[in-house]
């Protein structure tokens, strides 16, 4: 097999800042081959580094298998996704071990300046996704951009997020491919301007052609693409 770097092409030099936050939008780049060169100035991309599936008694790490290509000094995260089989699975301390090294692993690829772990964790998992991102914040440093994806009902209906300050720069609200309750959150996020959950107002997700919401609050878009992106529809996202 070859090397993840081998099928990954970033124009960049290695970051010497890794504090610097995100710029205000960023495209979510996942698992195809994608050219984000045409994206405009001032277009960060978060891109599927590796795959995390976790079944009783394995993990397994998977790499980014497709070729990605950016523009020279755009601001680059790496995504990290777990999944876990059956859902609701514990996060065993190696599991964790795991996942954690998976995501130094990413923070250290050339041109990476911020790291961030998807993770659609049930209810029974959420101490061990807590345990997760102390873990990571530990290894990776304090200077460290670190960021979360979060289901829209985490945010809106189940305030977790907020019992406790979660040890990342950020929460990203996914509002796209919300199922049954999609309407019903859009509803409330233009009833109230915003998210109920306090860790979920800065930074929100939206997917091309999909609904969005004028949110009070927001400094950061991610924009997740269904297709790839094209030249066109990354001139949109301005």
């Amino acid at each position: 097999m070859r090397a993840p770097l081998a099928l990954l092409t970033l124009a960049l030099a290695p970051s010497a800042a890794w504090a610097d936050p995100p710029p205000s939008i960023m495209a979510w780049a996942w698992e195809r081959p994608e050219d984000l060169r045409p994206a405009p100035a001032g277009v960060g991309v978060a891109y599927l580094r590796a795959t995390v599936d976790l079944r009783p008694g394995s993990v397994r790490v998977a790499p980014r298998r497709q070729p990605l290509r950016v523009r020279e000094g755009a601001y680059v995260m790496a995504v990290v996704r777990v999944e876990a089989r059956p859902r609701g699975l514990a996060l065993t301390p190696a599991a964790r071990d795991r996942i954690v090294g998976a995501l130094l692993e990413a923070a250290r690829a050339p041109g990476v300046r911020g790291v961030q772990v998807d993770f659609d964790a049930g209810a029974s998992q959420r101490g061990d996704y807590r345990a997760l991102l102390a873990d990571a914040r530990r290894a990776l440093g304090a200077g460290t951009w670190l960021s979360m994806t979060a289901l829209a009902s985490w945010c809106e209906g189940d305030a977790w997020l907020d019992d406790a300050a979660l040890p990342v720069d950020e929460v990203v609200p996914m509002v796209f491919t919300m199922g049954a309750g999609g309407a019903a959150v859009l509803g409330a996020l233009r009833s109230n301007g915003g998210f109920r959950a306090a860790a979920c107002r800065g930074s929100v997700g939206w997917a091309v052609g999909e609904a969005t919401v004028a949110l009070r609050g927001v400094t950061r878009r991610y924009v997740f693409n269904p297709r790839p992106w094209t030249a066109e529809a990354l001139r949109a996202l301005r």
